[in-house]
């Protein structure tokens, strides 16, 4: 009996070294295909988000156009650095960040917008930017090649309503020649926008607008290639423009100083009969 006993005994003990290296392997291997899938994951995401929020300004692999192409940049730049840059980058520029100031300078001393994103989300954008092998850029064959300066000053002003529903860029921008103080200051002048952008630069920033003032409404409303084209056009017809001279200051002081000069007026006409007392009025017979 202890000898039948002791035949599985040894079997067991002689296969389970083997076994420890099957179940290990199997681990392993499963253990490498979740990191792969998680890795492919987040290269995935950062793809969307690449497209969303950064083809606008960037290229990988066709030439810089608002801000550097980016192909090979995770090999060029310190991955912690990249990390902090694009997770807040106007904390780099404020810090006096020696290569934040060198982009600044270099590209039109046009700022990277924060763009909202997570750690998570800015790992995800540099594993898809390390795995990118392909030029990527904005496709250009959606957009007419000439538009009209007329019909963009049209959506610029509102006298056209956007196709889908945007607001119009007089709302928060300001350019010459639009009405007597030629549009809202919420945003930058756009008068010199296409010397800071570039035609191509500026198509693209309108193609896929991520500036976070922006994206709120035109996510949902984003300009037609038509309406893009037509807009860059009028603003290409307006840089070529003499700079305006005047100011709005000058303006909003006139109004206000003509506004208190009328209320000053008024109140030399009714102020002295509010003084008078009732008794005085009977007496003048003006009640």
């Amino acid at each position: 009996m202890s000898t039948q006993r002791s035949k599985p005994y040894f079997f067991l003990t002689r296969q389970l070294p083997l076994l420890f290296i099957l179940v290990g392997t199997a681990l392993i291997l499963a253990t490498v295909t979740s990191f792969a899938s998680f890795e492919q994951q987040s290269v995935d995401q950062g793809k969307q988000i690449f497209e969303q929020k950064c083809i606008g300004c960037h290229t990988i692999g066709s030439g810089p156009l608002v801000g550097p192409d980016l192909k090979g940049v995770t090999g060029l730049r310190d991955r912690q650095w990249l990390s902090e840059f694009i997770l807040d980058p106007n904390a780099k520029f404020d810090s006096g960040d020696e290569l934040a100031n060198q982009l600044l300078t270099e590209y039109n001393n046009i700022r990277m917008p924060n763009l909202g994103l997570s750690a998570a989300d800015v790992d995800s954008v540099l594993l898809y930017l390390e795995s990118s092998s392909e030029p990527v850029q904005p496709s250009p064959t959606a957009i007419p090649a000439v538009g009209g300066a007329a019909a963009g000053k049209k959506y610029f002003t509102g006298e056209t309503a956007l196709v889908n529903g945007g607001t119009p860029c007089i709302a928060c921008h300001t350019a010459s020649g639009i009405g007597p103080l030629d549009g809202g200051t919420l945003g930058p002048d756009l008068n010199r926008v296409l010397t800071r952008y570039g035609e191509p630069g500026l198509t693209a920033a309108l193609t896929t607008i991520t500036f976070p003032s922006m994206t709120g409404i035109f996510t949902t409303a984003p300009l037609t290639p038509e309406e893009t084209a037509d807009l860059v056009a009028y603003f290409k017809e307006i840089n070529a423009q003499p700079a305006p001279t005047g100011t709005k200051t000058g303006v909003f002081f006139g109004v206000a100083t003509g506004f208190a000069v009328l209320l000053f007026g008024l109140m030399l006409v009714f102020w002295p009969r509010q003084r008078e007392s009732i008794s005085d009025k009977l007496r003048a017979g003006k009640l």
